[in-house]
């Protein structure tokens, strides 16, 4: 006889394999990509934080500039690739 799997493991494996995609693929807002850098290191300014657009505007190596106010490395730069956005830099100033 064969066991049947739960429903249990299945939405376990759902969630997991989610989670491995928020965590390692780009996503599809530059905002998003920012509160996703942001998660790891200060999980309240990634949940609550302002973000706002800064001046700079695709740089050619960076791509564009992002602030997240009240965080320690406040000034972040995104850029989009075929799959959407990632962080590409994050400092103290621009």
């Amino acid at each position: 006889m064969r066991k049947r799997k739960s429903a249990a493991f299945y939405i376990t494996l759902v969630l997991s394999l989610g989670l491995i995609y928020l965590l390692f693929f780009p996503v599809p807002t530059p905002e998003l990509a920012v509160r996703k850098s942001l998660l790891i290191r200060d999980p309240a300014a990634a949940l609550t934080g302002k973000v706002t657009e800064g001046r700079i505007k695709a740089d050619p190596k960076y791509g564009d500039l992002y602030v997240a106010e009240d965080t320690e490395l406040s000034f972040i730069y995104v850029k989009k690739s075929g799959l959407g956005w990632y962080v590409t830099s994050r400092g103290t100033g621009p």
